[in-house]
Parts: C-alpha cells; structure tokens; sequence
C-alpha cells in the first residue's frame, strides 16, 4: 500500500467484505477486527488520495473519534482546531457562532490524511487492504457443494472486481459492507428505485495557501448563486480548504470544463479578508450530488454505512461524523449476526449470506439516529436557499447570538434539537445540553 502500509496476503472467504476505505469503511473495520472476525477492505484508489470534502470534523466526530480510540493518531497529524464558524451573507449580515468549552471543538484536516491515518489503524488491527480493486457489480450466485453430489451449494452473494493487476475476480463473504460513497456501487445492488432527489448539487474543492481570514473559525458565505466554505486545515502552516457549493441545474453549464476559473470568480466575489490573492495549490476536486435518499440499508448479505446509506448534506458539515457514528451502530448488530450464523454454517461448504432481518436493528438504529438531523438539515438549506428568508432570519440572529450558537451546536453534533426551546438563548451560555450518542 502507498503511503507506508504494507498488503496483508490475500483471504478467500473473510467474515466481512467492505467495499471503499473511507472514515466509515476503516472504522466499521476496526470495531470488528476487536471483535475478533477476519475482514478485507477493497479500495479502488490509493492512499493517500485527494477527496473533494469541506475537511472538517464537527465536534461530534471528533469525540466519536475519541470513543474509537483514534483521536490521538489524528491529534498528531496537526490539524486545525475549529472553535465555530463565522456566518456571512451576500447582503451583508455577519454572525460569529462558537462551540461551548464543554463540547470540545471541531477539526481541519486534508481527508486525504484522515482516511490515510484510519485505514492504517484498520490494517494494524489485522484487516487485509487490496487497493487499486475496482468493484463492479453484486451478484448472487451459487457456492460449490460442500460434498460431492448433484447440485450446487447455497446462494452466495459475490463481488465481481477489477484488480490492481487488471485481471477480474470474485470474492464473497457472509456480509458485504457497502462503504463506497455518494456513487455506491453496493448500494445500487439493493436499492433498484430510490426515491428521487429533490435538489442536486455539486461542490468544487481546492486546497488554497494564504493570510487573511480567522484560523480559529471556519466561514461559511452565503449568497444568491451558493455557499463559500473556508476552513484551516493545519495548526502550524496556511492551508486552507476552499469548497464552492452550487446548484447543477442552474450553473452545471457555467462550470463545466473551467471548474477552476468558477471557483476562482466564487472566492473573488465572496473577498472574505485575505491579506492577499490567496494561491490555489491543489485541485479543483469536484463531487455531488449531496441528496442520495436511499430506500435500504440492510439487504440478505449486505449493509450499508457511511454516505452510501443514503445522504443529504448541503453545507452544515456532519460527514464524517455520520460516517463513523453510523460504523458505530452497525458493529454490534454485525458481531451478533455472525455470532448467531456461526452454528449454521454448511459442513465443508462456504457460509451463506447474512439475513436480511438479522440486519435489521442497524436500519432501524440508522434512521433514529439520522431522521431529526436531517430534516434540520432541509430547513437549513431551505433557509439559506432564499434570499428573503434568509435575511430575516439572519438578522435575528445578529440580534440574538446565543441562538447561533446553539444552531452550530446542533450542526456539530453535540446538542440536541431542544436545545432551541431553551430560554438560556436570550444570552451566550447557560447549561450544556446532552450528547447525540450511538444506541446500543
């Protein structure tokens, strides 16, 4: 593996497959690899490799990551420490929102160090990494006879896949984890008619040098064609990740083939107090579309975690934090559900796919932890998308502060929707709410 991981020698039939290497895929790895079952990872890429991502972790993800084990190896890495974010409109409202001392603070970091830094905690706790493998499609069929005779053996769901050596395979596994993003292809397996997405998307990410702006706040503007996102992400040096959010439909044609010269124009007509033209070092990294409603999580032998369960996220940043909450509650389910299997495996003959309602409790976990948050998420971005809505709105805030405070709260995963109800709001301060937490 690139980037100072070695390959671990190949597996036929681990206990879980995990297709992409992401902050869900490397950490749902982790749990089970505690838990003592075999786990392989494919990966189309190689780490370290580029993302287009804000670059940020809330401080819900960041205690997730304290709860996994793995704060410290991303403390070493010097990411930036985020106290906030500061709040800016086209038409001129400004609002300085800050996390309270008690709920810790958010992080800056290139995603191409972060997902470097957990799938090599996945592989030091045993887990095979293949990267360079290309998965092309889930399919269902049937495993040899365990003894000799007429006929075939159980169904088997099998990962069809490219290899790094360009020749094609087939691997199985009792489960298969979708972990591969907005674009799963584990996903499509499953969920043949999702519904259809109500906005679409894209976001063109650079990694910028530069002096100017607030290092202890990230800074979200707002305005009529988008939203501008600039966060630190280094303790020590200038570097910056720059990300533009717009709407497809609407400017798709303006930015397609000069994404840079776009997202250039966007910075310049945002200013955002740099001391000078700051230099774009790295990019532009385009993604989206960030609405991807998904019908299922959890399918005979297949579950999903991390974005490929399904996402909404316009700009309120709580990736990664779902990514590693939603590794968290699918672990327990999977170590129970292989656990259970164990005394039926087929004598001599390879183990059949994980039941559908064996999996059930993570699909239901997944969205009692999810549904709140993301309708907050669509009035947010209801909000922001119109411009009288979000003046009138934007002004009380500017007259109320404490109430922008609990909004960042709320959006960084360390405050509950109540929080909004209490009447502490009139001024900054007043008692910590409680934290979101996986259900066990």
């Amino acid at each position: 593996m690139k980037g100072g991981h070695s390959h671990a020698p190949r597996r036929s039939t681990p206990d879980v497959l995990i297709v992409g290497s992401g902050p869900a895929g490397s950490a749902l790895a982790i749990l089970l690899r505690r838990r003592g079952w075999s786990v392989t990872m494919l990966e189309r890429a190689f780490h370290p490799r580029p993302k287009a991502c804000g670059e940020c972790v809330n401080p819900g993800g960041v205690r997730a990551l304290s709860r996994l084990g793995l704060l410290d190896s991303i403390l070493a890495l010097r990411p930036a420490r985020l106290e906030g974010w500061y709040l800016r409109t086209a038409e001129g409202h400004q609002v300085d929102t800050r996390f309270r001392m008690e709920d810790g603070f958010g992080l800056g970091l290139p995603r191409a160090d972060l997902d470097a830094a957990l799938v090599g905690e996945a592989v030091r706790h045993g887990a095979r990494l293949h990267e360079g493998v290309t998965v092309r499609a889930i399919e269902s069929q049937r495993g040899p006879a365990p003894t000799s005779g007429s006929g075939g053996g159980p169904q088997q769901l099998a990962v069809v896949t490219r290899e790094a050596d360009g020749h094609s395979a087939c691997r199985t596994a009792p489960l298969i984890v979708g972990a591969d993003g907005l674009r799963s292809v584990v996903a499509r397996a499953i969920n043949r008619t999702d519904p259809v997405p109500l906005r679409r998307k894209v976001s063109i990410t650079c990694r910028l040098s530069g002096s100017g702006p607030t290092r202890r706040s990230g800074l979200l503007w707002m305005g009529g064609f988008g939203t501008i996102g600039l966060a630190p992400v280094h303790a020590d040096r200038q570097l910056w990740n720059g990300t533009v959010v717009v709407d497809s439909a609407r400017w798709g044609r303006s930015l397609a083939g000069r994404p840079l010269e776009f997202f250039q124009e966007a910075f310049t007509t945002a200013g955002l107090g740099w001391d000078s033209e700051p230099m774009v070092l790295e990019g532009p990294w385009c993604s989206g579309p960030f609405d991807v409603p998904r019908r299922r999580a959890v399918s005979d032998g297949v579950l999903l975690v991390g974005d490929a369960a399904g996402y909404y996220d316009p700009l309120t940043g709580q990736g990664i934090y779902r990514a590693l909450l939603s590794a968290e509650l699918a672990a327990p389910v999977i170590d129970r559900a292989l656990r259970r299997a164990g005394g039926r495996r087929p004598s001599g003959g390879p183990p059949p796919p994980l039941s559908r309602a064996s999996l059930a409790p993570y699909e239901a976990r997944l969205h009692r932890a999810f549904r709140v948050g993301r309708g907050i998420q669509r009035v947010i971005e209801g909000v922001v998308s119109r411009r009288r809505v979000r003046g009138l709105v934007f002004g009380g805030l500017q007259l109320v502060p404490a109430v922008g405070d609990a909004l960042i709260r709320l959006t960084g995963d360390v405050a509950t929707p109540y929080s909004l109800l209490n009447p502490a709001l009139r001024t900054r301060g007043g008692p910590v709410e409680p934290t979101i937490t996986p259900g066990r």
